[in-house]
């Protein structure tokens, strides 16, 4: 596939951990995964993986409807054929080849619901902190599913974050880093329209704030390694790596 970043582009993910672009998908592209979601809610798939909004499954709150009720689906890209799609997009493939080399694999996809009213937070923290993978420089798209705002959650970044390595994270609302040790004058807020996405580094520090609004802030995400990427974990553990690259 054709080079899409251009050297600053590289250059700026390198310095701040991040890039973001409106408009690389088209709104007949979302429409069709929202759709789809839809339809996996109310004939669930046994290997795609649905965790319930925690204040709904602990009846503290009330969903609108059935889809506002989760806060996470896992598993998509392997076992739909429309998300599989997504996971080779020819605005996505093509740039996480940029920046990961030419054999792309699929760590974890996700959609992350943050559903009016109720959603909740996800405060800082790196992702390489959780994955067994080294080097720790593997990269997720972040997939506007709606307009994602400052009210509804969008993601914030700490640039520059990704150099520091893995700092300490503790359980403290969330397995996550305590925001007092951070550096707030470098975080960046990134509002994005539906069909916008933001790429970024698995160790650059990032969060989304709760979601009092009135409106969802859905997004997909993609998380993806290059061929030199390595499992760090018990043998036995190693997943079966889904390759997007023929």
């Amino acid at each position: 596939m054709p080079r899409l970043l251009t050297n600053a582009e590289i250059e700026q993910y390198e310095r701040d951990g991040f890039l973001a672009f409106e408009g690389l998908l088209s709104h007949s592209d979302v429409d069709a995964l929202i759709a789809r979601i839809e339809k996996l809610v109310e004939t669930p798939h046994d290997r795609i993986r649905m965790q319930v909004e925690p204040s709904v499954a602990r009846g503290e709150a009330k969903a609108r409807s059935k889809l506002e009720s989760f806060r996470k689906i896992e598993g998509l890209v392997e076992h739909d054929d429309l998300f599989g799609a997504m996971g080779r997009h020819p605005q996505l493939l093509p740039r996480f080849q940029d920046l990961l080399g030419d054999d792309i694999r699929l760590f974890r996809d996700a959609l992350m619901m943050k559903p009016p009213e109720i959603g909740s937070e996800k405060p800082y923290h790196q992702d390489s902190a959780y994955w067994l993978i080294q080097p720790m420089t593997l990269c997720s798209a972040w997939i506007a599913l709606d307009d994602a705002t400052v009210e509804n959650g969008c993601m914030r970044v700490i640039a520059g974050s990704h150099h520091q390595g893995v700092v300490e994270h503790q359980r403290i609302r969330d397995f996550q880093v305590d925001e007092a040790t951070l550096d707030m004058s470098k975080e960046v807020v990134v509002p994005l329209k539906k069909g916008g996405v933001l790429f970024f580094h698995s160790l650059a520090l990032h969060a989304t704030q709760d979601n009092h609004s009135d409106t969802s802030r859905r997004a997909m995400i993609l998380s993806c390694m290059g061929s030199h990427h390595e499992w760090s974990g018990p043998p036995e553990r190693e997943p079966n790596w889904l390759t997007l690259t023929d």
